[in-house]
């Protein structure tokens, strides 16, 4: 059999691994985030709402974790992963930046840590999305 060299792909540009690591950045201020609402947050009264908890915190995590894939995918150059993340945070980041501003606006107080790890999340999740997009990335991508 004949031998065959191993298919490599070229190392990112820096706008895409910039991209990369402002992902996988993201995904760390979201785990902590949550990590802080859950010890932070009130005794859940009943069983149904400790159960709400749970479930959600399962979807979170495997929305982290499909975000996670999808930054690793970018990395090695898949355009699919640009696109998904793109949509799925630019989705993340509007949602997020709207309910600061609604909870704000309706005069509930999430809390200044609370606001600033959202916030914070949603600025790492628009500079991914912009590096991503950058020349040498759109070549890269080619």
């Amino acid at each position: 059999m004949p031998y065959r060299a191993p298919v490599t792909t070229p190392a990112p540009p820096t706008p895409v691994e910039r991209s990369f690591r402002l992902w996988i950045a993201a995904v760390v201020v979201g785990v902590l985030g949550s990590a802080l609402s859950f010890a932070t947050m009130p005794a859940a009264p009943g069983a149904t709402a400790a159960a709400g908890t749970i479930v959600g915190a399962i979807i979170g995590l495997l929305f982290l974790g499909a975000i996670v894939y999808c930054a690793l995918r970018l990395r090695r150059g898949e355009n699919w992963a640009r696109i998904a993340l793109t949509v799925l945070g630019g989705i993340s980041a509007v949602f997020t930046v709207l309910g600061v501003l609604l909870t704000a606006g309706l005069g509930v107080n999430l809390g200044l840590l609370s606001t600033t790890v959202s916030l914070l999340q949603a600025a790492l999740i628009v500079a991914a999305i912009l590096f991503s997009f950058q020349a040498p990335a759109n070549a890269y991508f080619r």
